[in-house]
């Protein structure tokens, strides 16, 4: 079957997150799902893509949010509630498998962190993958996107978990159905600095195949945590040029060695708070708290992301950089509008500070109900 990711799934699927302070389980929900390992059994790879929705419901006492999904391979994309889970809620995980260039016997794990001191979540996919007859013909396996004359194995690229330390490349099968070769528009194409993308061989001749090769560069990328990001690559054939829209998603995050996480000369962040507690709040308004970052460090101190875990809360730096001793004020901005009764998100800064690379702070907020309007009786 084909299937085509949606930008918008891709884009709800928010920033990964670490655990926050530990909590008894007293004071934590508790996601139990039915079950926690699917065997598809006998699959072929030519079905392309297949999925399975694990069902949940929060047992525990309190609310639940998942801050932190680690798929075991790039070919499993997930789709997972981002906001906040109540008590008694029900909600469901849906993994996306890409059984392509996977032949034979599988096993993966997508595991879960959220807010509790229990052990993670793990939920399995299993099964088997008859391979595909070699040669394609035409290549057009049910899991190839067509566009114009040719064919694309994929129109994503899903690098899963990766570190700021070097470059990651994924190779997308390509195969020219056409009668004209087929070439890339690199002088045309407006990609983000951090992306790279190059076709091998660079003309792919009539009724031959080759790869798109789309390289990450993590170092320049001005995000850190869960990215989703669609990139235009432009073909040329016979005078024709086609734009192809790619989804490219990682979850990106810093990694020190164990001598750079010992250093006491670098730079440290230290906050004034790690709860922001906003109270009750009245419904379609925008709230605004702020918390302050001082770099207690003896080197500068770089604020190289801030993420939250909802879109309807804002966060922004003063400023980014910070000598040693200096400080900077985090303005929280919570839209109340569609909100109602108590909301827990999270915000997330990313800094070069190597022993706490990442921080959070947490945010909870009780929407009040609006008051009906009462209308006075006439005489």
């Amino acid at each position: 079957m084909k299937f085509i990711f949606s930008f918008t799934i891709l884009l709800l699927n928010v920033c990964c997150l670490t655990s926050i302070h530990a909590q008894t389980i007293k004071e934590i929900g508790h996601l139990e799902f039915s079950d926690t390992l699917i065997n598809f059994g006998s699959l072929k790879e030519e079905q392309g893509m297949v999925s399975y929705t694990f069902k949940f419901v929060n047992l525990g006492p309190e609310h639940f949010f998942i801050e932190d999904v680690e798929p075991s391979c790039g070919c499993i994309t997930p789709d997972y509630p981002t906001d906040t889970i109540l008590a008694g809620e029900k909600g469901e995980v849906v993994l996306y498998v890409d059984l392509v260039n996977h032949p034979g016997v599988f096993k993966q794990k997508v595991v879960l962190k959220g807010n509790a001191s229990k052990e993670p979540i793990n939920l399995y996919v299993q099964g088997y993958v008859t391979p595909s007859p070699q040669p394609l013909p035409e290549w057009e396996r049910t899991s190839s996107f067509k566009y114009g004359n040719f064919y694309l194995q994929k129109n994503y690229a899903n690098y899963g978990a990766i570190t700021t330390k070097n470059p990651v490349h994924i190779e997308i099968p390509i195969y020219n159905a056409g009668e004209k070769s087929l070439s890339l528009q690199l002088d045309k194409m407006k990609l983000p600095a951090h992306y790279r993308a190059v076709l091998l061989p660079t003309k792919i001749e009539s009724k031959q195949r080759g790869v798109i090769k789309i390289s990450f560069n993590t170092k320049e990328s001005p995000n850190l945590g869960y990215v989703a990001e669609s990139i235009d690559l432009l073909f040329l054939s016979n005078n024709i040029t086609t734009s192809v829209p790619m989804v490219v998603s990682a979850t990106v995050k810093d990694v020190y060695t164990p001598a750079e996480m010992a250093s006491i000369v670098g730079p440290t962040i230290q906050l004034d708070k790690s709860v922001v507690d906003l109270g009750s709040v009245k419904p379609n308004e925008k709230v605004t708290s702020e918390i302050h970052i001082v770099n207690i460090g003896k080197a500068d101190l770089t604020i190289r992301s801030i993420r939250t875990s909802c879109s309807c809360v804002e966060a922004f730096a003063d400023k980014l950089t910070l000598k040693p001793g200096a400080s900077t004020v985090v303005k929280i901005v919570f839209d109340t509008n569609e909100r109602l009764g108590l909301e827990e998100k999270v915000v997330s800064i990313f800094s070069n500070d190597a022993s706490n690379s990442i921080v959070v702070v947490k945010l909870k907020a009780t929407v009040l109900e609006e008051a009906p309007v009462e209308t006075p009786l006439g005489n």
